[in-house]
């Protein structure tokens, strides 16, 4: 009865030793598997990176060249008005930009799945609401920069030389930045839930979206 008892004991605990061994297995294989989907997390959000240090140069050039052009020509109120728009859009596409880049800078890629899907949620807001607003801005942009560079380039004051264009292209502009910002909320009608889709995508960028399917793949993974 004592050797019976003795197989059990032993048997019992080679049970509990190898079910130690395998959830240690487990864990070692969740965090590679973990830390080899964060490479690739990183990996597919570096050429937003990229992208947003590109747009935060050309808003640096473009402030300073705002400030050159509205300086030298302080003589001239409309041509300083032109130069202070350049301006701050400018500021506005280094402020966008850098917004986004702190927001990828403050990604953990070994964090919990909900902490990834918090990040990349306000990494996402942050990339279209500043995509949004630096692009529908070139409805009505257009005119001024073409002013500032064929003064810059040629000595040529559009404004003065042709007024009707940015009356007429202020009223086309108006109207698009109008229409724009229609289209977008009606694409998002949850009554046409392809369409909104279609759409989102084609705002977010394929790095986003790349980097949602990794986090999703992770979500996956945890969950079996």
């Amino acid at each position: 009865m004592s050797a019976l008892t003795m197989e059990l004991d032993e048997l019992k605990q080679a049970w509990q030793d190898l079910s130690h061994k395998l959830d240690r297995q487990h864990r070692t294989e969740r965090l590679r598997l973990r830390e080899e989907r964060g490479r690739r997390l990183r990996s597919g959000l570096r050429p937003l990176v990229w992208g947003q240090a590109l747009q935060i140069a050309a808003g640096v050039l473009l402030t300073i060249w705002g400030a050159l052009f509205w300086s030298a020509h302080a003589h001239s109120a409309h041509l300083i008005v032109i130069g202070l728009i350049v301006q701050v859009y400018g500021i506005a596409l280094t402020v966008c930009g850098a917004l986004v880049q702190s927001r990828v800078a403050g990604i953990d890629y070994t964090a919990p799945v909900l902490t990834l899907q918090r990040r990349l949620a306000a990494l996402r807001q942050a990339y279209v609401r500043g995509g949004l607003a630096v692009g529908l801005a070139w409805w009505l942009l257009w005119m001024p920069v073409l002013a500032a560079i064929l003064m810059s380039l040629f000595g040529v004051d559009l404004y003065r030389n042709a007024p009707s264009l940015f009356v007429y292209g202020g009223a086309v502009g108006v109207a698009g930045l109008l229409a724009s910002v229609w289209f977008l909320r009606w694409s998002r009608n949850p009554r046409r839930p392809r369409l909104a889709k279609a759409v989102d995508e084609s705002i977010v960028g394929v790095s986003l979206r790349r980097a949602q399917a990794v986090v999703e793949e992770i979500e996956r993974f945890e969950r079996e």
